[in-house]
């Protein structure tokens, strides 16, 4: 099987702990086919899919010149919502959103702008930061999901340092799946 890759701010320790126990509780009354390992909470900044280890040693060597020259310093996020991709009546993505950060957006300009220097194609929609909790939706009813209200009930505001973009390779036959690569400090 061939292995995707993807560059991403790694999340301490204390914050996947914490979004674990808030997907615990939701766990009891809301459904999802598969939750997401608190192992595998990230931010992605790049997926680049399935490459060579030539190319990826190319853009390891890229980034690690990158970041050894420090243009970004350590910075502040907070998990500070809720929301979901796709239909709201059985949504494909359950995420955590974090509070808009200039210094976050910067980091993925670089980031991306790297990646595409090695030559990966990467997407072109708007970047939006996210952390995905759960995936496909399975409760049935016609109400839609409200991101706010279970952000109300369930939510709790968390403020980590972001001070590690990671390069992960996806196992998607194991638990965790996201296998780290390489690392880089901001």
């Amino acid at each position: 099987m061939q292995r995707h890759y993807f560059l991403a701010v790694k999340l301490p320790d204390e914050t996947k702990t914490k979004l674990a126990n808030i997907c615990n509780t939701l766990k009891d009354e809301h459904h999802f086919k598969t939750w997401v390992h608190p192992d595998d909470y990230h931010i992605t900044l790049a997926f680049l899919g399935a490459a060579s280890s030539e190319k990826i040693e190319t853009l390891h060597e890229l980034l690690n010149e990158k970041m050894m020259s420090k243009t970004e310093s350590p910075f502040s996020l907070s998990v500070s919502h809720f929301g979901f991709f796709g239909n709201e009546h059985q949504p494909r993505i359950f995420w955590a959103g974090v509070e808009e950060e200039h210094c976050l957006y910067t980091l993925q300009k670089q980031v991306a702008y790297v990646c595409e220097k090695v030559g990966f194609q990467l997407e072109k929609r708007p970047y939006s930061p996210h952390i995905t909790l759960a995936r496909k939706h399975i409760e049935s009813g016609h109400n839609p999901v409200d991101s706010k209200a279970w952000w109300k009930r369930y939510g709790e505001n968390i403020l980590f340092k972001a001070d590690e973009v990671v390069l992960y390779e996806t196992h998607v036959e194991k638990q965790p799946k996201y296998h780290i690569i390489h690392s880089y400090s901001i």
